[in-house]
């Protein structure tokens, strides 16, 4: 689940206080639950979202991983990406963040992508945790882009595959702002919609698409050697 961005324009003062969003964080509560209940059949699952899917997604997890320990232990993983999980989100949710490219059981990967320096994100916040996903570390070890495996950019409105360019991007973390920092090519032209300077929000699975795509598989691997 994914949204362009945090809508703030009707004069709330976070977008998870308009009703707009508490509707939709319903909506995937509820299907969150005809899944678990009617097609899951106890088996192992992964969690995605972004953006706003991402904020839904910390809702559905505080209300209803945290008193539910066989749930934690089936969630292969959780992919909460483009918004800031906090302390507070894992304590609640009893989950934890990854700290590595295998660790399975109740772990969540997020992360913010910006440049240096950028202005100031609406999705994150001083308190955000952040994995790289080059490396998958959680210190601010250096990832080249050498070991980008792939960017893959899509028309977001229609779904239509753009081109994939290998070694694209690097990535390093911020441990004062808790943001993935990464270097574009001198010659980019993307288009990042209305994010402020520096924010590449609108690109934070694209630019490590090929990364994820292999740690997904990688952690169901170690989910299923367990």
């Amino acid at each position: 689940m994914s949204s362009g961005g945090a809508d703030l324009s009707g004069g709330y003062e976070m977008a998870t206080d308009s009703p707009e969003f508490k509707q939709g964080a319903v909506d995937v509560a509820d299907a969150f639950e005809y899944y678990i209940d009617n097609l899951n059949e106890g088996r192992p699952f992964i969690l995605a979202g972004h953006s706003q899917g991402t904020m839904a997604l910390i809702e559905l997890i505080k209300n209803r991983f945290g008193d539910d320990e066989d749930l934690r232990n089936r969630m292969v993983a959780a992919y909460l990406i483009g918004y800031t999980i906090t302390d507070a989100d894992l304590e609640a949710s009893g989950l934890k963040i990854a700290e590595g490219a295998d660790d399975v059981g109740g772990v969540i990967i997020t992360y913010n992508t910006q440049a240096d320096p950028s202005v100031e994100s609406r999705m994150l916040f001083p308190v955000a945790h952040c994995i790289n996903p080059l490396n998958w570390k959680t210190d601010d070890t250096y990832a080249p882009k050498s070991e980008n495996l792939g960017s893959v950019f899509y028309n977001d409105h229609t779904g239509e595959f753009l081109r994939e360019e290998p070694e694209y991007c690097d990535a390093q973390i911020d441990l004062a702002t808790g943001a993935l920092i990464t270097k574009l090519p001198e010659d980019v032209d993307l288009d990042f919609g209305n994010q402020p300077e520096g924010v590449y929000h609108r690109y934070d699975y694209g630019l490590f698409y090929r990364n994820l795509e292999q740690n997904v598989g990688d952690r169901i691997q170690a989910f299923s050697e367990q």
